[in-house]
């Protein structure tokens, strides 16, 4: 069994998230620990649970993750800067083990940035990346 994503399982994981969640709605923001978040995508009766693990691994799960009780301080930084907003864009930065997802458009947009590489990290930035 794998255990991290090499540059060709984020550009397969990448197209798929594409397909099957662009243009959905975040719906709410989940934290499993500090490194795993869970974000709930609908759109009528279309729903997606997208499981981001910094360093590890991105992808859709069917799996019931046990959240925690009390939401963290950055997941409710995510909640208040992306919940109910729509996921415009997926893309993989280069051929870096990095992925780009955008929520919003214009001077709205806020980007989640997932490193895949070492241990990792989620960004949360503007329009501007700042």
């Amino acid at each position: 069994m794998k255990t991290r994503f090499s540059t060709l399982d984020l550009l397969a994981v990448t197209k798929d998230l594409r397909r099957k969640l662009q243009g959905l709605r975040v719906q709410q923001i989940y934290d499993i620990d500090n490194r795993t978040y869970l974000l709930r995508l609908q759109e009528k009766e279309v729903k997606y649970v997208l499981l981001l693990e910094s360093g590890i691994r991105v992808h859709t799960t069917s799996y019931e993750w046990p959240k925690q009780p009390a939401p963290s301080g950055f997941t409710m930084k995510l909640r208040k800067h992306i919940g109910n907003k729509r996921l415009e864009r997926v893309e993989q930065l280069g051929v870096d083990r990095v992925l780009d997802l955008t929520f919003g458009t214009g001077e709205a947009a806020h980007h989640v940035i997932v490193e895949l590489y070492d241990r990792g990290n989620i960004l949360l930035t503007d329009c501007n990346y700042v």
